[in-house]
């Protein structure tokens, strides 16, 4: 049997991500988590809140709650988890679209942001693109990661976890009426029902979700 292996920046079990996953993925494939905060007590997670100058990821934590935490200090702890479960799986996957470095393995590893960014650069469109982000603290820094990518774009903050999907329809309507056809979820929070939503907008949707699952694919 096929193992995957897949490391939050947040805690596991990721039962709002893998759901979706599972049903992109062939058959019999089994998945062992590992999460970043996994071992950390609420008063060490919030030590990890982003100070001024730190780049800002956003995740959630096994009972649900979305928190923020530093990029720059959470990255020894995804190498920690990539240590503890390399030995028991064929591949490994990070369910997080942020920008991480290349963390020594005796297995595959696949990082969904350049994954994303592969698909993305694969695309020539001069329309207006909409990028979706989890969070307005992460606006300035979206625009510097896509902009080389395309000319005319927006940014829109809104949470995978904390949003409804009345939220997301209303999103919807925003991209249309701001002449977004092509959107860009760049979390992996992001669920396919959330990406369905934008898409009954007319909307062509890239997701980080599905373009991680995709590239799993490719390697079993």
């Amino acid at each position: 049997m096929v193992r995957v292996g897949l490391i939050t920046i947040g805690q596991s079990p990721r039962v709002d991500v893998t759901g979706d996953l599972l049903k992109l993925l062939p058959s019999g494939v089994e998945v062992l988590e590992a999460g970043a905060l996994d071992e950390l007590k609420p008063e060490d997670i919030e030590k990890l809140k982003p100070m001024s100058g730190e780049t800002v990821y956003v995740t959630r934590l096994r009972s649900g709650v979305e928190v923020k935490i530093s990029r720059e200090r959470v990255i020894p702890l995804v190498g920690k988890c990539i240590s503890k479960i390399e030995g028991s799986v064929d591949v490994i996957g990070i369910l997080c679209s942020g920008e991480f470095p290349d963390y020594p393995s005796s297995k595959p590893i696949i990082y969904p942001e350049r994954v994303l960014k592969g698909l993305a650069s694969s695309i020539v469109y001069g329309g207006r693109v909409g990028i979706l982000i989890p969070a307005v603290e992460q606006v300035d820094y979206a625009r510097v990661k896509w902009g080389g990518l395309f000319r005319d774009l927006h940014v829109y903050p809104i949470s995978p976890y904390t949003s409804s999907l009345s939220d997301f329809k209303g999103l919807g309507g925003r991209l249309r009426g701001d002449g977004v056809k092509l959107a860009i979820m760049d979390c992996i929070g992001y669920t396919l029902e959330q990406r369905d939503v934008l898409r009954g907008f007319g909307i062509m949707v890239l997701t980080a979700r599905t373009a991680l699952a995709r590239a799993i694919c490719e390697l079993l």
